[in-house]
């Protein structure tokens, strides 16, 4: 029996605005997506979403590799590229389930200029759980975020949906045990799909 539903956040409960923060660049920088790749990398993105550098080390980071001055409004990346506002009437929908008896999580990667907004808008504060890679120093899909997210829900895992936009980070979840939605951007789709498992 179905106990917990356990979303990720960017692409799940909110779309990412303008493709997200890479295409936000691409298009502050004019370069393209096979540019980009090798500075972003450099910047160190993976320890930004673990927290263990800052946004301002990222910047310098990615100047570095880039070569020249960015000479763009690096907030606006983050701005305009996060995922900060849930689809209409999903968060109403999370409620539901509350109501229905069914704990809530989030088990999401992210960077600190984005769960800072999420955290002191309150968006999080509805949950039974939440587990963010920019606090924990972990990223998806590694597997022990996951084990983590069923203990700090007091179910276990065969009792949980995880529900993401990359199938990739679908697989650890399915390996503990799982139910797993592989979402593609519809919020509607996936609201049936989570009703059709509980």
């Amino acid at each position: 029996m179905i106990k917990a539903i356990i979303f990720d956040w960017g692409g799940v409960i909110a779309p990412n605005p303008n493709g997200g923060w890479m295409n936000v660049l691409m298009e502050m920088l004019k370069i393209s997506f096979e540019e980009l790749q090798p500075h972003w990398d450099a910047a160190g993105y993976k320890d930004f979403s673990k927290g263990q550098i800052t946004e301002e080390d990222f910047w310098t980071r990615f100047q570095g590799s880039f070569g020249k001055p960015l000479n763009i409004d690096t907030a606006k990346v983050w701005a305009d590229g996060s995922a900060l506002q849930p689809y209409p009437g999903f968060m109403e929908f999370i409620q539901s389930l509350h109501d229905a008896g069914l704990k809530t999580a989030v088990l999401s990667n992210t960077v600190k200029p984005l769960s800072t907004i999420l955290r002191s808008s309150g968006l999080y504060s509805d949950f039974d759980a939440v587990i963010l890679s920019d606090e924990v120093g972990i990223v998806k899909p590694n597997i022990g975020l996951y084990k983590d997210i069923v203990y700090r829900l007091g179910v276990s895992a065969d009792e949980c949906i995880y529900i993401d936009d990359l199938e990739k980070n679908l697989l650890p979840a399915r390996t503990i045990g799982m139910s797993t939605i592989l979402t593609d951007g519809n919020p509607d789709v996936t609201i049936s799909k989570i009703k059709a498992l509980i």
